[in-house]
């Protein structure tokens, strides 16, 4: 979970006299609010919540006890005079700008994520005492290390997405559905299980499995075709990400050789993954193999990505984060090949970094393609 030293280190690291956050995900992992508001974490070690009057008094609920939550009018305005008041209070003096003469303070706010309009109001709140500078999602490459609490969080998503499937399926097996039918379906198993979907859930049937993000439609599920699922859900804020991809008749020819050619460049990567390791190399790995197999110009997007609070956050595995793996760090590894006007086959797993290589945190089993092998 949080570390307050974690982020002492960030601030510290740019001189400046604190950090300004909206991201809701980051907001929840600094104080466990899931409202909307703004932090600001200071250089010492402080955090402070700024709720406007629909969140304060859950605020005061939800938030861990040392947080420090000031209710708020006029956003920008009351915000930045909370923060002059507090860098006046602790006699902080950050960081010189030459050429002034004087001391200009410095204050980090979320690039990626605050918009033109707040930054620009806050900047005329500000004028010229406090200067503000990028994080450049530095929060995220905090969170991206997940201690045990949170991954015992994701492997509880894990389970309550997988169970909920695979009963989906069996009911699948008994009658004819539609894409819809089969996601609604899905979507009724994680509420009964006291959960939510991570994300929308993925259920794309024969020729639009090649969609790699298509959503479910009205087309009736065949008894013979290829059945794509991509799905999640959450625990305590803390979410999985799963696909597989089946075919409910007998698959022969080019499906088979698709499917291994996916299956093989996935496993060929997660061997790979050990600290240490660039996000490049593992994407070049899984890339590479599926070239040689004849099928590279289908492999459409990046081989991974992070989760956690987020569905997609820090670590990218792409083939232009030259960024080292690290103990700790949740990815998924999921190759695709997608066919327009055939079919798509996209298998995708999670991983957990440990001292010497990486732990799959998901269940169901891949390495046949073939509905039975699931249900």
């Amino acid at each position: 979970m949080f570390n307050v030293s974690d982020m002492v280190s960030l601030v510290m690291d740019k001189n400046a006299c604190g950090i300004l956050i909206k991201k809701p995900s980051n907001i929840f992992y600094i104080t466990n609010f899931s409202g909307e508001g703004y932090v600001y974490f200071t250089c010492k070690g402080e955090i402070i919540l700024y709720v406007d009057g629909r969140y304060s008094e859950r605020a005061s609920k939800e938030c861990f006890t040392k947080i420090k939550i000031v209710k708020i009018k006029e956003v920008y305005k009351d915000i930045v005079t909370d923060i002059f008041k507090r860098n006046a209070r602790d006699g902080v003096t950050c960081r010189k700008y030459k050429p002034a003469l004087v001391p200009v303070m410095a204050i980090m706010f979320e690039s990626d994520y605050i918009t033109y309009d707040e930054y620009s109001a806050f900047r005329g709140e500000f004028k010229s005492k406090i200067k503000l500078i990028p994080a450049d999602g530095a929060v995220s490459k905090i969170r991206s290390i997940k201690d045990e609490s949170e991954l015992n969080y994701i492997l509880e998503a894990v389970s309550i997405a997988e169970k909920s499937m695979i009963d989906a399926l069996k009911t699948l097996k008994k009658n004819v559905y539609t894409e819809k039918d089969l996601a609604l379906i899905y979507k009724k198993n994680l509420m009964e299980r006291r959960s939510q979907e991570s994300f929308e859930t993925i259920t794309l049937s024969g020729k639009n499995s090649s969609l790699p993000h298509g959503l479910p439609s009205e087309k009736r599920i065949g008894k013979k075709s290829v059945l794509l699922c991509d799905f999640g859900a959450e625990r305590n804020g803390y979410k999985s990400d799963e696909t597989f991809t089946v075919h409910l008749g007998n698959p022969e020819g080019k499906f088979l050789d698709v499917y291994d050619t996916v299956y093989s460049a996935q496993q060929k990567a997660i061997s790979k993954i050990k600290p240490g390791v660039k996000f490049s190399y593992l994407d070049k790995i899984a890339r590479n193999y599926i070239d040689k197999r004849g099928y590279g110009k289908y492999f459409t997007h990046s081989l991974g990505h992070g989760v956690g609070l987020n569905i997609h956050e820090y670590p990218y595995i792409s083939k232009k984060n030259d960024d080292m793996v690290k103990e700790g760090m949740v990815f998924t590894v999921e190759p695709g090949v997608y066919i327009e006007g055939e079919f798509g086959i996209r298998i995708e797993d999670m991983c957990y970094v440990e001292e010497k290589g990486a732990r799959v945190i998901t269940n169901i089993k891949k390495n046949k393609c073939r509905i039975e092998g699931l249900v």
